[in-house]
């Protein structure tokens, strides 16, 4: 699990990057605290978020790439009143957050033995591995 927590807080810290490098937040005034307060806010959503998913075992690829990207638009909310067009701002974000999901899942979920992934598909084309493995390890007279 220290995998997971590692990969969100490396999560954040791309989103605090991401804010820094597009200086949304000199625009409204904040003069550097933004990307303080996108890395704070991206860690109070994703421990709740992790903690649910860990509790329900909802480790999917999509579900990585989908909370991330709406991870990205709610970042990009305090920033609506700047230079850029708010729509751009949120898609970009949002567009940037699903690239960053893409990154959590193979540095968190991506082969990682201490997760439990009965229905998510752990390795690309290894949940008929797991299917097959499962069977295997039974024995065959239950299939007579």
């Amino acid at each position: 699990m220290r995998r997971v927590v590692f990969a969100l807080l490396g999560e954040a810290a791309l989103f605090a990057a991401l804010v820094a490098w597009l200086d949304v937040d000199r625009a409204i005034g904040g003069a550097g605290q933004g990307a303080t307060g996108v890395f704070v806010g991206v860690l109070a959503v994703g421990f709740p978020a992790l903690y649910y998913c860990c509790k329900h075992r909802l480790w999917e690829f999509w579900r990585a790439i989908l909370l991330s990207a709406l991870c990205g638009a709610l970042c990009a909310l305090p920033f609506v009143g700047g230079n850029f067009n708010p729509f751009f701002l949120i898609f970009f974000f949002a567009v940037c957050g699903a690239g960053f999901g893409v990154i959590f899942w193979f540095a968190a979920i991506w082969r990682n033995d201490n997760l439990t992934c009965p229905k998510s598909f752990c390795l690309p084309c290894g949940a008929i591995y797991k299917v097959a493995r499962n069977t295997l390890a039974r024995p065959l007279d239950k299939y007579r």
